[in-house]
């Protein structure tokens, strides 16, 4: 391959150590700064109200609402009230944190009937919130659209994943 001389070799060695210590003095530099550490909380504070904005926490009342209209929803199935459990389960999807997981679910436990009829009311519900200005979640979002083709195979591949894993 390639023979390197001596004075190569020196030569790489030295702009290599050159390299890091340019690295090495202005990293001190910068931590040296009296106004880093003020920049460095500022900007931590901005990820950190950033990431909040994104997830809203979920707090002990979202849980239990959210619980319990997935309970009720399958108790309505179990007594083939279709109409009240479509209601509940629809209204448990629109504050699902990860509303994915709880459509492949109720994909496979339930009909297909019922399973349309919960996705009808869920475009209903988001059309309605929708006009009242209050943001929706992607998979809503990807509801109203007018690919149900896309968004079955899209179910489809998210529901084989959650079901291989577990």
């Amino acid at each position: 391959m390639f023979e390197l001389s001596g004075q190569t070799v020196v030569f790489v060695g030295l702009a290599a150590l050159a390299l890091v210590s340019y690295c090495i003095y202005f990293d001190h530099k910068r931590r040296r700064d009296p106004q880093y550490k003020r920049r460095v909380h500022e900007r931590r504070q901005r990820e950190l109200s950033q990431c909040a904005l994104r997830k809203p926490p979920l707090n002990a009342e979202v849980v239990e609402y959210f619980l319990r209209h997935v309970y009720l929803g399958e108790t309505c199935v179990r007594s083939k009230d279709w109409d009240r459990a479509v209601h509940y389960f629809a209204n448990a999807i629109m504050i699902c944190a990860d509303p994915h997981i709880l459509l492949c679910k109720l994909k496979v436990a339930v009909p297909i009937e019922l399973y349309d009829k919960i996705i009808a009311k869920v475009r209903l519900l988001v059309s309605t919130s929708e006009n009242w200005g209050q943001p929706s979640t992607s998979i809503i979002d990807s509801l109203t659209s007018n690919e149900d083709r896309t968004l079955e195979s899209t179910e489809s591949l998210a529901c084989s994943s959650e079901m291989n894993s577990d």
